[in-house]
């Protein structure tokens, strides 16, 4: 009886260290910071680098892929760059950088961008800057249902992933224009809409983190000027993204982190 005993108690000891190191890895990961890709570092694959646009680079891929200290091999395998794309591309490539050149970065004062945001939340689709405005709220407009928040916002600016997630469609999308729709697995399986981009950056089957680089924001589709048309779904219902983010107005407070910290 004693024997049994002892082993229930060293077995429960087992189960309370094990709980309490997954509970403490979570804590960690829950109260870490979430990073938002600048125009300086951006995420990819779980690389960090930055997106290369060679439809008006002038320099050649081999040239920029040794600038930024990347391996060329790598760079072709990430972005799936074919013999004749090698000669000439015409599309935005992803380049990561070198331990050297990152550094470079932030000895010249680049930084990446953090902020204080809990696992099961989303953030704001954009980079907090005083150039964006909310345009347009979810409801009734022109007889129809808008189905998100419209936050208008030059074109070509940044759009970022709202949470940790899936790309469920990348391309284009009726009205949308170009789209971006990400699946969150973590967060009660809902779906976040990223519509009238510019350009896309990610593709369907990528998976991405939250505050990553996903597209550059455009006016296509049915758009009346540059925005970001953004969507939280679940199961098909269209909610009110501001019921789950901070108020719009109040901003996000960034801070730069190197990659020391």
């Amino acid at each position: 009886m004693k024997r049994k005993r002892t082993l229930f108690l060293i077995l429960g000891a087992i189960l309370f260290v094990v709980s309490f190191s997954a509970f403490a890895s979570y804590q960690k990961r829950k109260n870490g910071p979430v990073f938002l890709d600048n125009h300086v570092f951006q995420r990819y694959q779980e690389k960090w680098g930055l997106w290369v646009d060679f439809r008006t680079e002038k320099k050649s891929l081999e040239a920029k892929v040794q600038e930024f200290g990347a391996d060329f091999q790598e760079v072709v395998e990430l972005n799936s760059i074919t013999e004749k794309e090698k000669k000439k591309v015409s599309r935005p490539i992803f380049i990561p950088y070198s331990k050297e050149y990152s550094q470079s970065l932030q000895e010249a004062g680049s930084f990446r961008e953090a902020i204080d945001s809990q696992i099961d939340q989303f953030i704001w689709p954009v980079l907090p800057n005083n150039r964006t405005r909310i345009s347009s709220r979810i409801g009734r407009r022109w007889n129809t249902l808008h189905t998100g928040v419209d936050i208008a916002i030059p074109k070509e600016s940044i759009v970022l992933a709202a949470a940790d997630g899936v790309v469920e469609v990348a391309g284009r999308s009726g009205d949308y224009g170009l789209a971006v729709k990400l699946y969150h697995t973590d967060l009660n399986h809902f779906h976040t809409v990223y519509g009238h981009n510019n350009l896309l950056l990610v593709k369907p089957g990528d998976v991405v983190k939250k505050g990553q680089i996903i597209a550059l924001s455009g006016n296509t589709g049915k758009s009346t000027g540059p925005h970001v048309h953004f969507e939280v779904r679940y199961h098909n219902v269209y909610l009110n993204p501001e019921n789950f983010l901070t108020p719009f107005e109040e901003g996000v407070a960034t801070s730069m982190v190197s990659f020391a910290n």
